[in-house]
Formats: structure tokens, C-alpha cells, sequence
């Protein structure tokens, strides 16, 4: 998993054996977002490998859990997320309801992803 809270870190996440096409993401999202994003943004890269209790410390929460306490794939689970969409080769889940800063999960859409993650996303994914 990877952490990116300002333009440094994501330098160094680029200079990473990344996806490509997970690169030109951030790079697209550092363009709009312009200048300094600490204390703004964080963005969360969840590659395959990576477990979900790292992404709930990572987050403070459980995604696979909303506020009445129903769990994914509950039927009547309904996402805490403000967005969650597919470019294809990634998907992407903001969360702009945290009192601190804006969460931007960046998921591989990968088959070595983990599973669970990625029933998620592939079942609310816009």
C-alpha cells in the first residue's frame, strides 16, 4: 500500500514499479488538484498483495461496513464513499466526509486483487 499526503511522496511513488496507467492517474489528479495537497488529500494506492486490515488503519474505518452496521455483500449494505468510479485498469473511491482531509483510494482492478475488494468495487463502481 502505498501513501501519498504531498508532491513529494508522490514523486516518489511514480519513481515505483507502479502500473503505468495507475501513474498517469496520479499524474492527471496532481494537475487538477494543482498546488500543495497537505492536509487537503490523501491519496491510498491498494495494490494486489495488500490486506484490508492495512487499508482500514490506512482509512480509520472498515469500507466493508456502513452506518447501520451491515456488511458487504449484504444485500442492503449501502457504501460510506462519496464516490466510487472504473477507469478500466483502476478504480477509484473518494471519501470527502472525514473531518481532516479527503481520502482518494486508488484500487488496482486486478484478478490478484483481493477478492473482496474488488466485488466491491466492481458491484458500486460508477
Amino acid at each position: 500500500m502505498i501513501t501519498i499526503t504531498d508532491w513529494g511522496m508522490l514523486s516518489r511513488a511514480l519513481s515505483l514499479p507502479i502500473d503505468l496507467q495507475l501513474k498517469r492517474l496520479l499524474l492527471e489528479r496532481r494537475d487538477q488538484l494543482g498546488g500543495d495537497i497537505t492536509d487537503i488529500v490523501r491519496f491510498i494506492v491498494v495494490q494486489p498483495g495488500d490486506s484490508l486490515k492495512a487499508l482500514e488503519l490506512a482509512l480509520g474505518f472498515n469500507i466493508f461496513e456502513d452506518a447501520d452496521g451491515l456488511a458487504f455483500p449484504h444485500p442492503g449494505f449501502s457504501g460510506r464513499w462519496d464516490w466510487l468510479a472504473s477507469h478500466g485498469h483502476t478504480f477509484e473511491l473518494v471519501l470527502e466526509g472525514t473531518d481532516d482531509f479527503t481520502h482518494v483510494v486508488l484500487i488496482q482492478n486486478s484478478p490478484m486483487q483481493n477478492r473482496l475488494l474488488r466485488a466491491l468495487c466492481l458491484t458500486f463502481a460508477e
